[in-house]
């Protein structure tokens, strides 16, 4: 079975705070975008791993985590080929491997029926991980796992990436650095600004504490972002980064251009 698994955006990304455990809780809304991995599932008699770009099959590797979560759930050890096809770019901040560990643990759950097991595995594997269950357009919080699903926008979007990627745990360990942690502006204030057009409304309560922190440390990689995506009437970057991303409301999206899209995942024939 062939399936694309799609990244997604942050039109908003706020890091609240610092955890005792060490992690972060945030406020975001999220949405799933055109880009695409393609993974690739077969049965085999033991467990392989294969990708047109440079993995390690271990705990680095979040479909490798995805399978063991699955495992330590269910007793059951799935013996799968998987071929991954990597279509997003890697420390983007667009959830490319989180997505796919989201696949992949949709196509065990549904294969062994354990769909009821999916939600509290997939907060094993990462904490974007849960979004991807669902995926559209959501407004999240806490670690990643508190989802509040809203009805997906439809709007064309055009990405620019640096040829230098993020590392989101260094990223991370710069806003505590910075002591960037808070909110600016609100997600539900600009979800609403988007579906009614109002581009000032919505650039006043667009918010990410990634960008602000890549502006003092990457001033040129982001004033270059910014130049590319001139033309675009909202631009941001997304995630940790380093892509950014230029979005039009005002604008219908074309046959072949990207897009927001309503769905985390599709079978491909």
């Amino acid at each position: 079975m062939k399936i694309r698994s799609y990244a997604k955006i942050n039109l908003y990304l706020a890091v609240l705070s610092k955890r005792r455990d060490g992690y972060h809780d945030i406020l975001s809304l999220m949405h799933n975008v055109s880009l695409y991995d393609t993974v690739e599932i077969t049965n085999s008699s033991f467990e392989e791993f294969d990708s047109n770009v440079s993995l390690n099959w271990d705990e680095s590797n979040t479909l490798y985590k995805a399978i063991r979560a699955f495992e330590s759930s269910t007793g059951i050890t799935p013996k799968l080929k998987i071929y991954l096809h990597k279509g997003i770019p890697m420390k983007a901040g667009l959830g490319g491997a989180s997505s796919d560990a989201a696949t992949l643990l949709w196509y065990l759950c549904k294969k062994y029926s354990t769909e009821n097991e999916i939600e509290r595995m997939s907060k094993k594997v990462g904490s974007d991980v849960p979004f991807f269950l669902n995926g559209g357009c959501a407004v999240v919080g806490g670690k990643g796992g508190c989802i509040e699903d809203i009805e997906p926008l439809d709007f064309p979007i055009e990405f620019y990436t640096p040829k230098t990627g993020f590392s989101t745990s260094k990223m991370y360990k710069l806003v505590d650095e910075k002591g960037v942690l808070g909110h600016v502006g609100n997600p539900k204030k600009l979800y609403q600004a988007l579906k009614e057009g109002d581009v000032e409304l919505a650039r006043n309560n667009m918010y990410n504490t990634f960008e602000m922190v890549a502006r003092e440390k990457f001033p040129s990689m982001v004033k270059e972002a910014f130049e590319a995506l001139k033309e675009h009437e909202l631009v941001m970057m997304t995630g940790s980064g380093s892509t950014f991303f230029g979005l039009d409301i005002h604008k219908k999206p074309t046959k072949n251009g990207a897009r927001l899209i309503a769905h985390p995942r599709s079978i491909q024939n």
